[in-house]
């Protein structure tokens, strides 16, 4: 009997490909599936590449709560819509813990995995994090903004540059008003969780590979050991002169 979860949202997605095996990407935090598009070109001839978005993200659905418990059931419940029943998992940094938390808790539905700059720990980014979310929430959208004038405003509360033209990929017009695209108020409440531990019964046995940035600190060294307890068949690899975003660098 297939598991029902009730609490489980319909995602939006993108596909690239109609012949090989099936590989699903999830996006990161303020992402969607979108941002993988370029990869998901140079791969076509080989995979079919199922792009969702995940919930508060992207074109998907927004949702009180956000957890890994819930997005690892909101991929489950898209593979069974989408019916498919094995397949390879890709998931970068929010991401990737959700593809984790898939692999731990769903092993029969993963015949591998890749994890790309992040890993099974507790992470201290709460407040860069939330910096971003109050920046966007300040503005007050929607509202009658052009795209300049909303970048414009961000730019004199977020410096790096990087980040803000990624953070303005979430900016939608509709009817006439600039919005947010993502739910900031369930992200930024959800926040505590997503960059917790991952707490799981039993390992994940199948192959595994975490990619990291070399000029990124998501995979640091100390953290080998516990990538090797929740996933002892996983390799770890660094890319020289990446950092946290490794599929545009």
């Amino acid at each position: 009997m297939t598991p029902t979860y009730l609490e489980a949202i319909p995602l939006n997605y993108r596909k690239y490909g109609d012949t090989g095996p099936d590989l699903i990407v999830l996006h990161g935090l303020f992402g969607s599936g979108k941002n993988w598009r370029s990869f998901a070109r140079s791969i076509v001839n080989d995979f079919q590449i199922w792009m969702p978005d995940a919930r508060n993200h992207g074109e998907s659905p927004h949702a009180e709560t956000m957890s890994y418990k819930e997005m690892a059931e909101d991929v489950v419940c898209f593979l069974d819509n989408n019916g498919l029943e094995r397949i390879m998992l890709l998931g970068h940094s929010m991401g990737g813990k959700t593809a984790m938390q898939v692999a731990l808790r769903f092993p029969e539905r993963v015949s591998c995995l890749i994890v790309v700059d992040i890993a099974p720990v507790q992470y201290e980014h709460f407040q860069k994090n939330l910096k971003l979310i109050r920046a966007m929430h300040e503005l007050g959208l929607p509202k009658k903004m052009t795209h300049a004038e909303v970048e414009k405003k961000l730019a004199e509360k977020i410096d790096e540059k990087h980040i803000l033209s990624f953070i303005m990929t979430n900016l939608i017009c509709k009817e006439g008003q600039s919005q947010w695209r993502i739910g900031l108020e369930q992200t930024a409440s959800g926040l505590p969780e997503l960059l917790n531990y991952l707490n799981p019964e039993n390992p994940f046995s199948g192959p595994t590979l975490f990619l990291g940035g070399a000029n990124s600190d998501y995979i640091k060294t100390e953290y080998h050991k516990q990538i090797r307890i929740l996933f002892p068949e996983s390799s770890v690899k660094m890319l020289k002169n990446c950092g946290h975003w490794l599929h545009v660098e």
